[in-house]
């Protein structure tokens, strides 16, 4: 092939894939537009990475597979998908624990704890006290079925109860 004959080639690609481009914008704009329902961006970028997920489906599609607006449609999600997966890279936010803070929530946690063991309801059994204060001091269900010599399936129900029981004691 002449080099004269290779420009031609390519300017006449770059045409075609204008046409193509210009032909399934709207297709970009529906993926961006569903996609920014579920998400919060640009739809400015979303319609960007769409756009590219086209030219890339243009340049790789093959008739014998595909229907082109089924496979251009995957290649624009894929690609908003991924141009959205760097993004959410970039805007993670750092925390910073401020220990004074921890402590004071920490001593109002306890706080808390210890005025509700003054308060804890008379009607109670002494089984359901026992399970309320474990429950408090974080212990799982397993520690306190084992504890009280229980399955965790019986234990579960006699949570349950409990909690049936501050619900009437309550309304």
């Amino acid at each position: 092939m002449k080099n004269d004959d290779i420009k031609h080639t390519d300017k006449n690609n770059q045409e075609l894939e204008q046409q193509l481009v210009q032909q399934h914008y709207g297709l970009v704009v529906s993926q961006a537009l569903s996609f920014l329902q579920d998400h919060k961006n640009n739809i400015d970028d979303c319609i960007q990475a769409g756009l590219i997920g086209l030219l890339k489906a243009i340049r790789k599609y093959d008739r014998e597979k595909a229907k082109f607006s089924t496979f251009a449609s995957v290649c624009i999600r894929n690609e908003i998908l991924n141009w959205n997966r760097k993004e959410n890279k970039k805007r993670k936010v750092k925390i910073l624990y401020n220990n004074t803070l921890l402590e004071k929530a920490e001593n109002a946690f306890y706080n808390l704890k210890d005025k509700i063991y003054e308060i804890e309801p008379d009607f109670l059994t002494d089984e359901q006290q026992v399970i309320l204060r474990l429950k408090l001091e974080n212990y799982t269900n397993k520690e306190i079925a084992e504890h009280l010599s229980c399955s965790k399936g019986s234990l579960s129900n006699k949570i349950h109860n409990l909690i049936r029981a501050l619900k009437e004691a309550n309304l």
